[in-house]
């Protein structure tokens, strides 16, 4: 349902650093030191998306929030423990307009909301009027809402941290999607994680962070850049999220079904299943 393009160029992320400054030292860590090792969960909430209709098997590996459209119904016919993210979202957002505030409106007091993705990868460059206008769209939720449900962007360039930070946007929750696992880095570039995490917390404070652990590929999409992790990389994925973002308001998972241009993902691989299952659960 969302992310219908995934960038295939790696970001440049050094030269992009406010004020020209150097990019901080970076912290280095081992992988975990046995295979079998995952660290503890950071959080309950653990948001999927794309599911394409399947909610059974997804509840059962341990997702928490559910990536869903803004009818009611879709909503409550959630699994038991599930609660939605409801999708309200622009590539370029626009301020709050009355079929937002009418649709925020009929969901406010449901409690089965956990919140609205408002923006998939915005850059500023494109829409220099995105983040006063998401500002718009935040604040209206929180008056709507009570703060009871919360607003969520996604960031993918550091050129963004600053201008879509928090302090602007009003927005509760973003996530930073450094995938590691490519062909260039087929055992996988776990400073990605480590890069963006330092130069995000720059701009947006760490408690407002939502790791992004990337569950897709693209050996079977026209375009093959980004490869499918193995169990053993997910590990190490996680223990580097663990480590930078201890305490997140969500974890996020891309994703569980296809798209053209993310095929395999989480639904293809039994062992990603089991691990995330083994994750969740402690």
């Amino acid at each position: 349902m969302r992310r219908a393009l995934i960038s295939c160029v790696p970001v440049l992320v050094a030269a992009l650093l406010v004020g020209g400054a150097p990019a901080p030292a970076l912290p280095r860590t081992p992988s975990p030191a046995t295979a079998g090792s995952l660290p503890a969960p950071t959080t309950s909430n653990h948001f999927v998306t794309n599911l394409h209709g399947a909610t059974a098997e997804p509840r059962q590996t341990g997702f928490t929030i559910f990536d869903t459209g803004s009818s009611s119904q879709q909503v409550d016919a959630l699994p038991r423990g599930a609660r939605a993210m409801v999708w309200l979202g622009q590539k370029c957002p626009t301020a709050a307009d009355d079929a937002f505030r009418r649709t925020v409106q009929r969901l406010a007091g449901n409690p089965r909301v956990f919140g609205y993705y408002l923006s998939d990868e915005p850059h500023v460059a494109d829409c220099p009027g995105g983040p006063q206008a998401l500002a718009s769209r935040a604040r209206y939720l929180r008056r709507a809402t009570g703060g009871s449900q919360r607003s969520f962007i996604v960031l993918s360039q550091p050129a963004d941290y600053v201008a879509f930070r928090p302090e602007v946007t009003r927005v509760d929750m973003v996530g930073l999607d450094p995938y590691p696992c490519s062909v260039p880095n087929p055992g996988c570039a776990f400073d990605k994680i480590d890069e963006k995490v330092a130069l995000a917390t720059q701009s947006i404070t760490l408690s407002r962070i939502v790791p992004v652990y990337q569950a897709f590929g693209q050996s079977a999409a026209a375009s093959h850049y980004y490869d499918l992790p193995t169990a053993d990389q997910m590990r190490t994925m996680l223990a580097h999220w663990a480590r930078l973002v201890p305490h997140p308001p969500m974890d996020y998972t891309y994703g569980w079904g296809h798209q053209d241009s993310a095929n395999p993902t989480l639904a293809d691989s039994a062992p990603l299943k089991s691990l995330f299952t083994a994750y969740f659960g402690g």
